[in-house]
């Protein structure tokens, strides 16, 4: 019966075996992603090696009250919190010189934005590095917090021997809203994505709110991104695009070592700075821009025949297509597998990370997701420059 099925109806037969292919690719995906998950290495308290947290602010005056003393506040022997400031600023200087009163070992670098070139977020964190005390650096920005007073040493200890880069994790505020769920779930997908690419030796972006390098490297690589100076974001991002390999770079995932963002996104936020993130890619290396496209190939391609299914089963009499039930019903099979799939997988990557309010809102948010995709990649294509705030 299914073969006489197939014989007599080609474009359904088409139509059910690219939805098993992307589901199958789509699933597969989803186990990988298992492979994310905290190291079993002990806590070493007494290997304290020296190391300097950078932070770049402009006009962000009550997340530096209210955040610069969880950096501050570290259980860590020796280090620096160095902080770039725009000098003309004299709210955020006022601020700061309170803080250097109490902290010793805050170090301050400022100068007047304005006046400067290069007015962006990616210059301010090389001056940050560039005047940091230690070769160790820790990027993080002043719109997130450590989760815990041990972030430092969790980052530190897992930043030694071969390994010159650590990727974090940087998770945002939980709130009641759907829009701040939809964040929360392209944050938490999209690190899933870097961070099981590092483990698998395939490194291609990080979060600067949460990375870990050695300064050296730093500057090994700094001739072969100078280039993407036209690109006023992201210097961290080019840089574990080329300089990581998978014996120099790992990841840190235990929950002493989050950082957690404290603002409130709207969406023009967002999307700005997804259309930053879409002009990054093009710079990627080719592996990595052909996996992402691949995925994202997939999940439209899934999506779109879902719904068509969707459309034939309740609208079976507008039909344009004519497809027997029995493919439907299979057709509906395997998209009922791959979200139960999805979500187990979730369910349980999201406990290990401590998310959560989004679970059974994926579908809709990758709907979403891909309902904008094309908005950004366009955008992005005919953006050269975007500077910060």
């Amino acid at each position: 019966m299914i073969l006489e099925l197939l014989e007599h109806n080609l474009f359904a037969s088409i139509l059910v075996g690219i939805l098993f292919v992307c589901a199958v690719a789509l699933c597969i995906s989803y186990f990988r992603l298992l492979k994310v998950k905290p190291s079993k290495q002990s806590l070493d308290s007494t290997d304290q090696q020296p190391i300097s947290v950078v932070i770049a602010t402009r006009n962000e005056h009550e997340q530096l009250r209210q955040n610069l003393p969880f950096f501050l506040d570290q259980n860590y022997a020796n280090f620096e919190v160095v902080i770039v400031i725009d000098d003309s600023d004299k709210d955020l200087v006022y601020i700061i010189n309170e803080f250097e009163k109490l902290y010793p070992n805050l170090k301050v670098v400022s100068f007047e934005w304005s006046t400067n070139f290069f007015v962006s977020h990616k210059f301010a964190e090389s001056v940050g590095i560039k005047s940091a005390t230690y070769d160790r650096i820790l990027l993080s920005e002043i719109i997130t917090r450590p989760a815990s007073p041990d972030w430092i040493l969790h980052m530190s200890k897992t930043l030694s021997g071969n390994k010159k880069i650590v990727l974090g994790y940087h998770t945002l505020a939980s709130k009641t809203s759907l829009f701040n769920a939809f964040v929360r779930f392209d944050t938490f997908s999209y690190a899933l994505r870097f961070l099981r690419a590092a483990i698998s030796g395939q490194a291609f972006t990080a979060d600067n709110r949460n990375l870990a390098f050695d300064r050296s490297l730093f500057y090994e690589t700094k001739d072969s991104i100078a280039r993407y100076y036209n690109v006023n974001t992201g210097d961290e991002d080019m840089f574990v695009n080329k300089a990581a390999t998978a014996d120099n770079t790992t990841i840190e995932i235990h929950a002493n070592a989050f950082v957690k963002g404290q603002e409130t996104v709207s969406f023009s936020e967002w999307f700005s700075k997804k259309i930053r993130h879409r002009i990054l890619i093009r710079e990627f290396k080719t592996i990595n821009r052909l996996g992402l496209a691949i995925h994202d190939w997939f999940m439209a391609l899934f999506y779109m025949i879902s719904l068509t299914v969707l459309g034939c089963l309740f609208l079976p009499e507008t039909s344009i297509f004519n497809v027997p039930i029995e493919f439907l019903m299979v057709a509906g099979g395997i998209v009922l597998l791959k979200f139960l799939i999805q979500w187990i997988v979730f369910k349980h990557m999201m406990g290990r990370f401590y998310e959560r309010g989004f679970l059974l809102l994926i579908p809709v948010f990758d709907l979403m997701k891909l309902t904008i995709l094309p908005a950004l990649i366009l955008i992005g294509l005919f953006t050269k420059r975007i500077t910060w705030r």
